[in-house]
């Protein structure tokens, strides 16, 4: 609810802020030819002139202003000393109105202080008198809002420190002439640990046609169903990437071009994929437009969009911002600044050189299709209480060329590719985001394992790995990641923290940590053993180890 602007009291003459209005005796002179009385009338009206033994009028200096205020809710203020008056009659008294709720004015020493509790514009008088009644008066405004200016670099603004129980609470973000990502990430203080359900309003208020206000409600997070229940997983999928089909060793030799090419796209072409539905093998056909494309100069990043998910105009649907956010946060120009070159880093190739005849060409390494399509059919999120989502997942099965593979590898998409589902992309892209490097890890370990070491893990040291890496990557790529702190607090974060995994470790400790239960549960118990290892037994360089190991488990 907006705050009027109080008008000062009547009966004072006043100008606008940072103005001084005051009282003047006029003088008037009449000219007459005698230079004696022209001096006279000179002397009367000179500045400051008063008769003989008559103090000097009340008065700021001409200078003297008072800049507009900006204060923050519930903040204590930088102690505020307002000018001094000189002259008049007496000992001089100040008073300032109207009272601000949660300041104090200390007349005495001139000086404002205190905590403002209401938001809002307050027009301020303040005033000096003298013990004769004259008076002056300076104006100026105090504004009290959840205005947060824009610095320089990467800011973090905490909005409600105290805890306190907040509704319909305006924040205003002042981001100057340039644009800048913002991400809200908010937590509340229930009884349970899952994420806060909360639906906010965000509304740009640029200026001009293209950014033209619009307010799109999001919930912050997917909201996931109690840890005792099923995952939203596909089985199958996690079934093949551990335990896949025979791979049949072939006489081609390791060079990259010794097994064929990788198809190519050109740039707005369309793919269709038909994609396996269930363990009984019924599938969907989806047809995907290609919408974005990224390169660092040796991998390239192909984005495509399911048909039916593209552009119409509601926050259901994707839109080129997403598509290009996803594409450049995945890949880009230049070492070490993407979440492929940090993954990679940690874990190893995706792909590349192999000796088995019935997986796709060492070639498939150049390019990774990234697609995003409603992978459930289960829609857009309706609120806190909707069902737990898979946020994406990577199927080694279209690893697998159709040629040469028995006849249920006939709807292959033959490339690497990681899923994305679409309504949670436009629900929370930090979460897409985040995703993307837990599904890369799959990519990467289903080569590695497997593909060149003959290994198949089991299942729950895959999900941490995955687990592990978007932890790993939080920092830099600027997302909070199962840890439940923001991405650039270095420390174990708040007493009573309810967010991320780890609070889910902590009540359900009685889960068998090197198990795979397919409880939601398990992803948290999984994560917390793998935080504790990366921790304490050498970070990166350990799980770089594991997933480049002949060994699978236990």
């Amino acid at each position: 609810m907006e705050t009027p602007v109080r008008p000062p009291p009547s009966g004072d003459r006043h100008r606008s802020a940072g103005t001084r209005v005051r009282s003047l005796r006029a003088v008037a002179c009449a000219l007459t030819a005698a230079a004696v009385v022209l001096s006279a009338c000179e002397r009367a009206a000179g500045p400051g002139a008063a008769p003989a033994g008559t103090p000097a009028p009340l008065g700021f200096q001409a200078t003297a202003t008072v800049a507009p205020q900006h204060f923050r809710p519930d903040r204590a203020i930088q102690p505020l000393v307002l000018p001094a008056a000189a002259g008049g009659s007496g000992a001089l008294t100040y008073s300032l109105s109207p009272q601000v709720p949660g300041l104090t004015f200390d007349a005495g020493a001139r000086t404002l202080t205190g905590a403002p509790t209401e938001i809002g514009r307050y027009a301020m008088t303040y005033a000096a008198r003298d013990q004769a009644g004259a008076a002056d008066q300076l104006t100026f405004t105090i504004t009290v809002e959840n205005a947060l200016r824009r610095g320089a670099g990467d800011q973090v603004f905490f909005l409600n420190p105290a805890g306190k129980a907040i509704d319909q609470v305006k924040y205003t973000l002042r981001l100057g002439e340039s644009p800048a990502d913002v991400y809200l990430i908010a937590t509340h203080g229930g009884d349970t640990p899952e994420p806060l359900g909360k639906v906010v309003k965000l509304v740009d208020t640029a200026a001009g046609p293209a950014a033209a206000e619009r307010a799109r409600t999001s919930s912050l997070r997917a909201q996931p169903r109690p840890p005792s229940e099923p995952a939203p997983d596909l089985p199958w999928v996690t079934e093949h990437n551990n335990n896949p089909p025979l791979l049949v060793r072939g006489s081609a030799s390791r060079s990259p071009s010794a097994q064929g090419t990788q198809p190519q796209d050109p740039v707005g072409s369309s793919v269709t994929i038909t994609e396996v539905l269930d363990a009984g093998g019924d599938h969907q056909t989806i047809t995907f437009d290609r919408r974005a494309e990224a390169t660092d100069g040796v991998t390239t990043v192909k984005v495509y969009v399911d048909r039916g998910a593209w552009g119409c105009g509601a926050p259901q649907c994707v839109n080129r911002a997403m598509v290009y956010a996803i594409a450049n946060r995945f890949l880009r120009p230049g070492p070490a600044n993407d979440i492929y070159d940090w993954v990679t880093a940690i874990y190893g190739a995706p792909w590349g050189p192999h000796e088995h005849a019935n997986l796709i060409p060492p070639s498939a390494a150049d390019t990774i299709n990234i697609m995003l399509y409603d992978i459930n059919g289960d829609g857009y999120p309706t609120g806190p209480d909707d069902t737990a989502r898979v946020s994406g997942l990577f199927h080694s099965y279209h690893n697998y060329p159709r040629a040469g593979n028995p006849p249920s590898y006939r709807n292959s998409f033959e490339r690497l590719a990681i899923f994305l589902d679409s309504p949670v992309l436009t629900l929370d892209l930090e979460i897409s985001i985040s995703t993307l490097a837990h599904e890369l890890q799959h990519m990467i370990h289903f080569y590695q394992k497997p593909v060149l070491r003959g290994a198949t893990s089991e299942k729950w040291l895959n999900e941490m790995a995955s687990d592990v890496a978007e932890d790993l990557v939080a920092s830099q790529s600027r997302v909070n990641g199962p840890r439940g702190v923001d991405y650039d607090d270095p420390t174990a974060g708040r007493p009573g923290n309810r967010s991320g995994s780890l609070p889910w470790y902590n009540l359900y400790n009685d889960i068998q940590v090197t198990a795979w239960d397919g409880l939601l549960a398990n992803y948290a118990i999984n994560y917390a053993l793998g935080a504790y290892l990366a921790r304490n037994y050498g970070g990166a360089e350990l799980f770089s180890r594991i997933v480049r190991s002949e060994r699978a488990g236990v």
